[in-house]
């Protein structure tokens, strides 16, 4: 493999077209640049320099070679400085996986921020459920990504950095019957329709199973991963429907309505516990923690 070094003093050489003059640039002893030529030389297996006194002149293939030799040179160069831009946060890419509901509601002012700090950064954004973006960190297919916490004794085998805990609300638009309620008991959303995220989110999961516990058959008039269509029905009067308290404070004309008994998620940001993970997404959980 080629010495960056070796080549250096080469490309030094061909430029000043004198070994002394090169190693006055290079702040190097003549005797060392010569012995770095000549192994240079002796590697390749070809002559670079034809030697006049104390001039060097470049062979056909020496000039070749010093094309090759400055363009390989400039490209490490290139990535040098693209890797202490990286360290330094200076540019490179933050990518999350996160929920519709909190990318829409809670995320923006909070990524708003760290991005108006390192504004040589990008951002980009997944939108999955947290039990996907659980199975995707687990299985190395993202590096950070918003869960929800397990309880207390679980090993998710994740490192967390807790973002905030929220109610689980039922939402209903403001002309509705219930909107005036100050909270509503799970049996009586078994006479309603309903507007439901799918099978595979947490906030359904965690209702569906307090249904069951309590012999609540919902009307389910439709399920659907997409928030704003969900929001549409609501506000429609087509069901009423189930999301974090955060939603119904955010959006005009709806109303969240506390549940009986409460259903609660702690929410957290995550990576796989040992894993070193790209330095935009590592700054933005250390950012975290210390906010």
């Amino acid at each position: 493999m080629l010495d960056l070094r070796k080549l250096e003093i080469f490309v030094a050489a061909a430029r000043c077209e004198s070994i002394s003059q090169a190693a006055e640039t290079l702040h190097m002893a003549q005797p060392a640049v010569s012995i770095a030529i000549g192994r240079l030389e002796s590697e390749l297996g070809m002559s670079l320099f034809e030697r006049s006194g104390r001039r060097v002149r470049l062979t056909a293939e020496g000039r070749r070679f010093q094309r090759e030799a400055e363009a390989l040179l400039d490209h490490a160069l290139a990535v040098h400085d693209s890797a202490r831009q990286l360290h330094g946060l200076e540019k490179g890419e933050l990518h999350l996986g996160c929920p519709a509901m909190l990318a829409t509601y809670y995320l923006p002012s909070l990524l708003g921020d760290f991005l108006s700090h390192y504004p040589g950064l990008q951002a980009s954004v997944t939108q999955a459920g947290t039990a996907d973006v659980e199975r995707l960190l687990l299985d190395d297919q993202l590096e950070a990504g918003v869960i929800t916490v397990q309880p207390e004794g679980t090993d998710s085998g994740l490192e967390l950095r807790r973002l905030l805990r929220e109610r689980v609300v039922v939402l209903v638009g403001r002309d509705h019957p219930w909107s005036g309620r100050r909270y509503l008991n799970i049996s009586a959303l078994g006479a309603v329709p309903m507007v439901l995220y799918e099978r595979g989110y947490f906030i359904r999961e965690r209702f569906d199973s307090l249904c069951a516990e309590r012999g609540v058959r919902p009307d389910i008039r439709m399920q659907t991963n997409f928030l704003p269509l969900i929001l549409d029905m609501v506000l429609r009067g087509v069901g009423v429907g189930i999301g974090l308290e955060m939603m119904a404070n955010a959006e005009p004309g709806l109303v969240g309505i506390p549940l009986r008994p409460t259903i609660e998620l702690e929410l957290a940001l995550a990576k796989r516990r040992g894993r070193r993970i790209a330095i935009a997404n590592q700054a933005f959980m250390d950012w975290l923690a210390a906010s």
